[in-house]
């Protein structure tokens, strides 16, 4: 049952359709229309402490993964033919939503670039596993950088907020997808963890389908939070039913 692809990654849009029911009802009810300050509603707290009972949940459940650095083949496989067409559109869902964010200054222009460059990446990378290559770090580039970028995207118009029940769950959902592209681009170079990729992974995917809520009349940060969503969803579910053990490091000449 642990490995089935219910637990590995189907569970968390059951759980991200939950937060987004709770933020949309949030959103509605728990502000003022005047001030907008919090008015500490019902569905608010509901919200946050869904969220850090499942973060405790998904630590409890990532524990038992082998922990250290791992090999990228040796903890995920590679998709599968059916996923292609979900993996091609997840894609070019983060390439349309940054062309569409709003306000063209440097950084959007950043975003866009970097979203491009992560689309065609992603779609490499995985031809290249498929075609039984070795995995290798430079396709998942874009993606580490897109997502950083994405973090400034959300975070620099809303650091001057001084309502964070406004703004802290699209920065969270944000932050954890970019934690999760840097373990998932480590296990190329066997410098990241799968403990740690599947725990922000698990965080990321109902995070930012909740954070669709607050993207009313921003369709750009919409697409980018379902495409991302989309595309952690599939490497989730690609997950090794039982991670393949390390090589042994060689043993160091001796010197004379």
């Amino acid at each position: 049952m642990k490995n089935s692809p219910y637990m590995k990654g189907l569970r968390l849009w059951v759980q991200g359709l939950l937060f987004l029911a709770l933020r949309w009802a949030e959103l509605k009810t728990g502000f003022d229309p005047d001030t907008g300050l919090s008015r500490h509603g019902v569905p608010g707290m509901i919200l946050a402490a869904a969220i850090l009972f499942c973060a405790a949940a998904e630590l409890w459940l990532c524990i038992r993964l082998p922990g250290g650095k791992r090999t990228y083949l040796n903890c995920l496989e590679p998709l599968g033919q059916s996923s292609l067409p979900l993996l091609a559109a997840g894609s070019l869902l983060l390439c349309a939503g940054a062309v569409l964010l709003p306000g063209w200054n440097t950084l959007s222009i950043a975003a866009a670039a970097a979203a491009a460059a992560t689309a065609a990446g992603l779609i490499l990378f995985v031809r290249l596993l498929r075609n039984g290559e070795t995995p290798r770090v430079f396709y998942l580039l874009p993606a580490m950088v897109f997502s950083v970028l994405f973090v400034l995207v959300i975070y620099l118009p809303e650091e001057v907020n001084p309502v964070l029940a406004r703004f802290y769950l699209i920065v969270l959902a944000a932050a954890m997808v970019s934690c999760a592209f840097y373990q998932l681009a480590g296990l190329t170079c066997q410098e990241g963890s799968l403990r740690w990729f599947v725990f922000f992974g698990d965080l990321a995917v109902p995070l930012c389908l909740a954070s669709m809520a607050d993207c009313a009349g921003n369709l750009g940060r919409m697409l980018i939070y379902f495409g991302f969503a989309l595309v952690l969803t599939l490497f989730l579910l690609s997950r090794r039913g039982e991670v393949l053990p390390e090589p042994e490091p060689k043993p160091e000449a001796s010197r004379e």
